[in-house]
């Protein structure tokens, strides 16, 4: 029902504002919004089509051959740079403290969590706000951490925000409610350990640990 709702409604815009420009009294400032508006849908719909395949695919695949030796920092550090235009927009302050850490394992799906991580930073951040991403290897054990100053979360949006096309608060995002689930997933799988702390208009913390043998 939630994925219903979810591809209906940008349809029905979309339908909608097409009809709009049908209109032969349109002025171009109203066509040019209107159009803008079909777009913005129809990324939303493409973006939420990928994330649909993308869990249906990590919930039903087995045994993952595809693992590369690679540097995880690396990793982490190209993830932040390919957001930059995103993070530039409202000048958010990313601070980056990252320790060398050379991983194994599937760099693909790896690379999801930390893309999912931050792009969820960067969109309940405000303009002017910071965030904040930490790799550390202590003990053998790795810790990696994204922090922001966004709205943060009450306690019951923190309970269900790993669920399917969960938004809370943020029914107005543009988010489609499907990328902390892909890490969820993918954090299980691989044996991590996920947890996120957030207080209600201060900002939120995901923490991801876990040992070197444990990998996706």
């Amino acid at each position: 029902n939630n994925m219903t709702h979810e591809f209906k409604t940008p349809i029905i815009s979309i339908r909608g504002f097409a009809r709009l420009l049908q209109s032969e009294r349109l002025t171009p400032a109203q066509r040019r919004e209107y159009t803008d508006t079909i777009i913005r849908e129809s990324e939303r719909l493409a973006a939420m089509s990928t994330n649909v395949l993308l869990l249906s695919r990590y919930e039903n695949t087995g045994i993952v051959t595809e693992k590369t030796r690679y540097p995880l920092d690396e990793q982490i550090r190209r993830c932040i740079a390919l957001q930059e235009r995103a993070w530039l927009e409202k000048d958010i302050d990313i601070e980056g403290e990252l320790a060398p850490v050379t991983f194994y394992g599937s760099e693909d799906l790896v690379e999801h969590i930390w893309s999912n991580l931050i792009s969820n930073a960067i969109r309940f951040t405000p303009p002017g706000g910071q965030i904040s991403v930490v790799l550390r290897q202590e003990g053998g054990e790795v810790c990696v951490t994204v922090s922001d100053t966004g709205c943060g979360m009450d306690e019951q949006t923190q309970a269900h925000i790993f669920d399917k096309f969960y938004k809370g608060a943020a029914q107005q995002s543009p988010g489609n409610g499907l990328g902390l689930a892909i890490v969820r997933k993918l954090c299980t799988r691989a044996g991590w350990k996920l947890s996120v702390e957030s207080r209600l208009g201060e900002g939120t913390t995901f923490k991801i640990r876990f040992f070197p043998p444990k990998i996706l």
